[in-house]
């Protein structure tokens, strides 16, 4: 992690929108407000992501750098033929031996697109690997694991826990730290585990889930008492731009559609605000919610907003098709051609500098009471 991320503390409450030569940008409510002062920050080691939602647009100088492609990024995971794959629409699917349909890819494409977006919420989270208070967890259990990225590198960090993850693809790596192991399990299924875990971490699941309470009441069920669960997603359905370059787009329309199908599925992708209150519903204590914003493309006027969004702009390129091309089709009816006519629109738009789309990211974490033995238990992992 570079040391050039100018620092944005979680305490700060105030915001006066700055005037642009148009319009003066939409008042963000106080309570998810911050100070965006960009020309009084004292750089340190955080990169500023924040709740106030508001990212300066910047203009077409030094951006040829970040002028890449998806495609040439390193990936470290290793794919595997275990299982019967499903091929559709061009993309390869997880296997359904399990009875569940993925509306989601799991080929070597999407496994460099997972690894991407693996890094970019490297830089929302400060270069933490969560936010739960998890140093000295003993058993680790991270839900819809994909390439295993995640659960290695908490490995890495955490010799002494012993990490399981679970997919229903089998497309980890085999070279991985003594003390993780991959598991193909459905987690919307029975959970069978003869211990309880001290911390369950889940990202990326959204579209994936179907009951989210029945989830997270399995989580609560299968935790050690004073045990964390911590839920990291992309709240894309609640896209915006402050200056509403965004509403009326073809993004806009596109992420639309796919909350519609989501809906329709019974895969809600509008689901990530309600982390929270799912979380407390299911007997969960010290519910904390954390919300960033990121920007996706390149548009934005500081170099550290700039570079995380040169990252999501290309992960929701590689994600329109990704995300879009069997919902579209299965669920509301197109044609293979209309839908991958409207994904490729919208993985164009999605790095149009003209238009400023942000989405929010949630970090919900939560404790299963009532233990809190250890001193180090208000530590983050």
């Amino acid at each position: 992690m570079s040391s050039d991320f100018p620092k944005v503390t979680e305490d700060q409450s105030e915001f006066e929108p700055k005037e642009s030569k148009d319009k003066q940008r939409e008042e963000v409510p106080e309570e998810e407000s911050i100070v965006n002062d960009y020309d009084n920050y004292e750089y340190e080691d955080e990169y500023p992501v924040d709740r106030a939602g508001v990212v300066e647009i910047g203009n077409e100088d030094s951006d040829s750098q970040y002028e890449t492609s998806l495609a040439e990024t390193d990936t470290t995971s290793l794919t595997s033929s275990v299982f019967n794959y499903v091929f559709e629409n061009g993309r390869r699917y997880a296997s359904r031996s399990f009875g569940t349909e993925s509306f989601f890819p799991n080929d070597e494409e999407e496994q460099k697109r997972l690894d991407l977006q693996q890094n970019m919420f490297d830089y929302v989270l400060n270069g933490e690997i969560c936010l739960a208070p998890v140093r000295n967890a003993r058993r680790v259990l991270d839900l819809g694991t994909g390439t295993g990225l995640w659960a290695i590198l908490f490995a890495d960090e955490h010799p002494k826990a012993k990490v399981i993850g679970t997919d229903l693809s089998p497309i980890q790596p085999d070279w991985v730290p003594a003390n993780c192991k991959f598991e193909i399990d459905d987690f919307e299924k029975e959970w069978v585990y003869k211990e309880k875990f001290d911390y369950i971490h889940a990202r990326y699941l959204i579209g994936a889930v179907k009951d989210w309470n029945a989830l997270l009441k399995k989580a609560y069920e299968n935790l050690e008492e004073g045990g964390y669960i911590e839920l990291m997603e992309f709240d894309a359905a609640g896209s915006y731009s402050s200056d509403d370059t965004y509403e009326g787009s073809v993004s806009e329309s596109y992420i639309s559609k796919l909350t519609e199908a989501g809906r329709r599925s019974g895969n809600r992708l509008d689901v990530v605000p309600e982390f929270a209150k799912y979380c407390e519903r299911a007997g969960f204590e010290d519910v904390i919610e954390r919300k960033f914003t990121i920007p996706v493309g390149t548009w934005p006027k500081l170099p550290e907003y700039k570079k995380i969004g040169a990252i999501a702009g290309l992960v929701a390129h590689d994600g329109a098709e990704a995300y879009g091309i069997a919902l579209f089709t299965k669920v509301l009816g197109m044609s293979e051609k209309e839908a991958s006519e409207i994904c490729k629109t919208a993985a164009r738009e999605f790095l149009d500098k003209k238009v400023h789309h942000c989405y929010p990211v949630y970090v919900v974490t939560a404790r299963k009471g009532p233990a809190r033995a250890e001193s180090s238990s208000a530590q983050r992992c």
